[in-house]
């Protein structure tokens, strides 16, 4: 009985771990991204940090180093190497090498990346 039992719990497991990796290889292709930080990014942007110790608030800018516009309410995300981390809603569209100015923590030197979603 307990060879039923426990062959029958494996093949539960297995067919349990078949559909969770099934979904989250849906979710992959689909291009699916929640927009968050650090996840799934889309579409890598500049992000530029004119330097120096910043002790009021950290102000780099994103650039749009696409070669397309991206239209007004696009959410622009950027985060810091010191664990800073933001986004900005574009209230105008934002042409190729246009730049957007966004605040953050005080902070030291640091370098800084910034994403959209496709």
């Amino acid at each position: 009985m307990k060879i039923k039992s426990a062959f029958f719990a494996a093949i539960l497991a297995v067919a349990a771990l078949t559909i969770v990796s099934a979904g989250l290889s849906v979710s992959a292709q689909s291009g699916m991204s929640s927009g968050k930080p650090g996840r799934d990014a889309g579409v890598i942007l500049k992000c530029r940090n004119y330097g120096g110790q910043q002790d009021v608030a950290k102000n780099p800018d994103i650039i749009n180093s696409t070669q397309k516009t991206l239209p007004s309410g696009k959410t622009l995300y950027w985060k810091s190497s010191d664990g800073d981390s933001g986004s900005v809603v574009l209230s105008k569209p934002l042409a190729p090498n246009g730049k957007v100015g966004v605040t953050g923590k005080p902070g030291q030197s640091y370098t800084c990346s910034a994403w959209t979603t496709k």
